[in-house]
């Protein structure tokens, strides 16, 4: 199967960690968003034009970046379970995923990209905004992880996959000392050896996005 992805986007790195946990292999399709030409040629394969987009070997095409790991999940029995069978489980880390898709990953997202723009053009409203979103995100995430692990309990599961990416470029923009246990779970996630895969792969690409900053 293939996975067309871009190392720089957050829902590329949540799906490319999930695949590294569980030792799943996949034929690696990088895509360029930034050159104009390469993402006009993807959208004549895939018209939305996003990532990461998973094609399964049978040419069915899986998008979105949450459905892609609930089909590697099922389909590979293998590593962590990202959704346990348990059903309050499971709707426990689906919660936690959407969470941290829409109030950390959004406002993180903002925030980068209000950071490309010369200091006279950038909208502080927007950055203020994204600023306060993200520092309840932040709390929220720190008073959750009392006695936790990992995001949904003991077990490494989908709700890691979503929160670890953001948190990557997050620290940019919002110092997690103030946030000591979310800062603990940060510490703890970035020593796992799959993520310290995709940090070594993503690297180069993330500080040109980032403008020669390391995340």
């Amino acid at each position: 199967m293939d996975l067309y992805f871009s190392y720089t986007s957050t829902y590329s790195q949540k799906v490319l960690l999930g695949l590294y946990e569980k030792s799943v292999p996949f034929n690696p399709q990088l895509v360029d968003l930034a050159d104009a030409r390469a993402h006009a040629r993807y959208r004549e394969f895939y018209p939305f034009g996003k990532v990461p987009l998973l094609v399964r070997d049978d040419g069915r095409m899986i998008p979105e970046s949450t459905i892609i790991l609930e089909y590697i999940d099922h389909r590979f029995q293998r590593g962590p379970q990202l959704i346990p069978a348990d059903h309050e489980q499971a709707l426990q880390v689906r919660l936690l995923d959407r969470m941290c898709d829409q109030y950390l990953n959004d406002p993180v997202v903002t925030l980068i990209f209000e950071s490309w723009k010369l200091p006279g053009q950038r909208d502080v409203d927007i950055i203020d905004r994204a600023t306060e979103k993200l520092g309840i995100m932040y709390r929220y995430l720190n008073d959750h992880l009392a006695g936790r692990s990992f995001l949904a309990g003991d077990q490494f599961t989908l709700a890691d996959c979503a929160a670890i990416p953001p948190l990557y470029y997050a620290r940019a923009f919002a110092d997690l000392a103030t946030v000591p246990q979310l800062q603990d779970y940060w510490d703890r996630m970035a020593q796992r050896p799959a993520f310290v895969r995709l940090q070594k792969e993503a690297e180069p690409y993330v500080r040109a996005l980032m403008g020669g900053q390391k995340a």
